[in-house]
């Protein structure tokens, strides 16, 4: 039985896309090349965690810390290099905009937690937690893709259930409004988790993680064409390509 491991979202969610593309990540050490789309939210990540810190407020400070980290990492010419940074220009000026307008108090950004389910330690992080005038607070998480969830999805994501599971169980917090924030429309779309939502996330999270103990990591085949591991698994039903 391993036990040598931390369990989190992102783990518990690539092993139930696929048991066996977990091991490929998490214990053979593999990973899928870098494309655009992670560099760039990676990208706009750190800039609103450096902007966001307290201490910044103008949109000048807003463009230095955009600027300070870019990385060229991913993008496959100069020309979608500028598209990408064209575009986290102009998702930064409208974030902007409605953080001038906002009321709230930035507790908490980029904040990581360190907690258990069952016998099982959880990590994670959470983009941001403000607090309202009115002393609710709001779990925020970013999203950067340029596709906006419908309400459902949001109601449904495992992520944003675990985060009200940690405000709750680490920090005291009850999170009154839980956002996905789509920096690529400037849109916030809302949800709430119940203690029963919490629960059955939960039980998700103690299934997975007492199936990765037990090395329980069959192939599940069927989503091998959605997968961009292919190129590296065994079982994988789609064309190998060259690994150079």
């Amino acid at each position: 039985m391993r036990q040598d491991f931390k369990i989190s979202y992102s783990r518990i969610n690539a092993y139930l896309f696929c048991p066996y593309r977990y091991k490929l990540i998490y214990i053979d050490n593999l990973y899928a090349p870098v494309n655009a789309d992670t560099t760039f939210g990676h990208i706009i990540h750190r800039t609103l965690e450096q902007f966001c810190d307290g201490k910044k407020k103008y949109y000048d400070e807003l463009v230095d810390c955009y600027n300070s980290s870019w990385k060229n990492d991913g993008f496959v010419s100069p020309w979608q290099t500028f598209e990408y940074y064209v575009r986290g220009n102009k998702i930064l000026k409208n974030y902007y905009e409605s953080f001038k307008k906002s009321k709230t108090e930035i507790v908490y950004v980029e904040k990581p937690f360190d907690t258990n389910i069952g016998k099982y330690s959880f990590v994670g992080i959470i983009d941001r937690i403000d607090r309202h005038p009115d002393g609710m607070y709001e779990v925020i998480d970013y999203k950067t893709h340029i596709n906006i969830w419908e309400q459902e999805k949001v109601d449904k994501d495992l992520q944003l259930t675990f985060y009200a599971y940690a405000c709750k169980n680490i920090f005291g917090v009850n999170p009154n409004k839980i956002s996905v924030y789509f920096l690529s429309e400037n849109k916030k779309i809302y949800t709430k988790r119940t203690q029963d939502d919490i629960n059955k996330a939960i039980d998700i999270a103690l299934d997975v993680a007492g199936k990765i103990a037990s090395e329980n990591f069959q192939a599940d085949m069927s989503k091998c064409s959605l997968c961009n591991f292919h190129f590296k698994c065994k079982y994988s039903k789609e064309p190998k390509e060259e690994i150079k």
